[in-house]
C-alpha cells in the first residue's frame, strides 16, 4: 500500500483514574474526522497474554510487579519488563506508528514510564510523524479516591489467577499506585498538561481539540533529544 500523508497521533498519558480512557473515547465521538482508538487497557486486557501479565504465573517473562525495597516484600511495588514485555511494547509502538504511516489518525491512552523504557521507545518509533503528547495529571489524592470507588468489573482469568483473583489484583494495584504516579509523571515534557480534576470531561476534550488546531506538537522531538538512541 502506497504511503501518503501520515495521520495525526494523539497520545494521552496518565495513571489509572486520570480520565485518559474516557477522554479518548469522548474525543473520538465528538470528532468529525476518522480516528482509530486504542489504549493500554485494550492492549493489556485483550492482546497481552494474562499468564505473562503482572498478575500471571509467568510474569517474569513479560510484565512483573516486584517490591521496590527487597527487604520489604509486603511494601510498595514497581513494574519491570522481561524479554516478552520489552518485545510486546515495542510491537505496540510499531503498530501506532504504522497506523499513522497508513494515513490513519490514532488516539492512544498510555502509561508513559521512563523505567521501564516505555516513553523512550515510543518517542523514537514516532520519529518523523505528527504527534501530540497530552498529560492528564490530577492530584494524587483525587486519583486515590477515584480508583478506590471503582468496581472490579473486568472479566478475570480465574483459571490462571485462582479464585481469589480479585483480592490479589486489588492488593497488587494498591501497592503499585505510588510507583505509577511517581514514574508516569516523572517526565515533565509534553505539549499540553491538564489537571483533569479541575476540568470536566467536555472541557478537557475541548482543550485538546484547541491544541490540535494549532498543529502538531514538539514534545516527542524534545524527548528524543533528552533520550538519544544508544
Amino acid at each position: 500500500m502506497a504511503e501518503g500523508k501520515p495521520g495525526q497521533v494523539l497520545i494521552l498519558n496518565g495513571t489509572s483514574g486520570s480520565g485518559k480512557s474516557s477522554t479518548a473515547e469522548l474525543f473520538v465521538q465528538k470528532s468529525d474526522d476518522f480516528w482509530l482508538l486504542y489504549g493500554i487497557d485494550h492492549f493489556l486486557a485483550g492482546s497481552f497474554p494474562a499468564k505473562f501479565g503482572h498478575h500471571g504465573p509467568r510474569c517474569a517473562e513479560g510484565i512483573y510487579a516486584h517490591p521496590i525495597d527487597p527487604d520489604n516484600p509486603d511494601g510498595p511495588l514497581r513494574w519491570s519488563f522481561g524479554e516478552n514485555g520489552v518485545k510486546a511494547f515495542g510491537a505496540l509502538h510499531d503498530w501506532v506508528a504504522a497506523a499513522s504511516r497508513a494515513g490513519c489518525n490514532i488516539v492512544f491512552d498510555h502509561l508513559l514510564m521512563t523505567d521501564p523504557l516505555v516513553i523512550q521507545d515510543l518517542a523514537w518509533k514516532l520519529e518523523g510523524l505528527p504527534a501530540l503528547l497530552v498529560t492528564l495529571k490530577p492530584p494524587f489524592d483525587v486519583l486515590e479516591k477515584r480508583v478506590a470507588e471503582r468496581a472490579m468489573t473486568k472479566k478475570l482469568p480465574v483459571e490462571i489467577l485462582g479464585e481469589d483473583a480479585v483480592n490479589k489484583i486489588v492488593d497488587r494495584l494498591t501497592r503499585l499506585r505510588p510507583f505509577y504516579y511517581d514514574e508516569i509523571y516523572r517526565n515533565d515534557i509534553c505539549d499540553l498538561e491538564i489537571d483533569s480534576a479541575a476540568h470536566g470531561l467536555e472541557e478537557v476534550v475541548a482543550m485538546i481539540e484547541a491544541r490540535l488546531a494549532e498543529g502538531p506538537g514538539n514534545a516527542f522531538d524534545r524527548l528524543r533529544e533528552r533520550f538519544p538512541r544508544n
